[in-house]
C-alpha cells in the first residue's frame, strides 16, 4: 500500500548497499586500511554468491568486517 502511494507521488526510494554499512561500521571501529580492504574483498565475494541473498545488507557488511578483523588480528 505504501509503495503505491510513494509511486503515485513520484518518490524514488532506493535500497542501501552493503558498502554503505561497511563504511559506517569501519569508521566506528576505526580499522586500518588493510583490514578495510580485506573486508571489502570479502563483501564482494558475498555479493556474487546467490545463497547470500537471504541475508540483509547490514548483516553481510558486519560479517565481512568481523571476519577480516579476525583474519588480520
Amino acid at each position: 500500500m505504501e509503495g503505491k502511494i510513494l509511486a503515485a507521488l513520484n518518490f524514488n526510494i532506493t535500497t542501501v548497499s552493503s558498502y554503505v554499512f561497511l563504511e559506517r561500521f569501519a569508521k566506528i571501529l576505526g580499522v586500518d586500511k588493510k583490514t578495510y580492504f580485506m573486508s571489502r574483498y570479502l563483501l564482494e565475494l558475498a555479493l556474487v554468491e546467490y545463497g547470500m541473498l537471504k541475508y540483509n545488507a547490514r548483516n553481510v557488511a558486519a560479517s565481512s568486517l568481523y571476519l577480516s578483523c579476525k583474519i588480520m588480528k
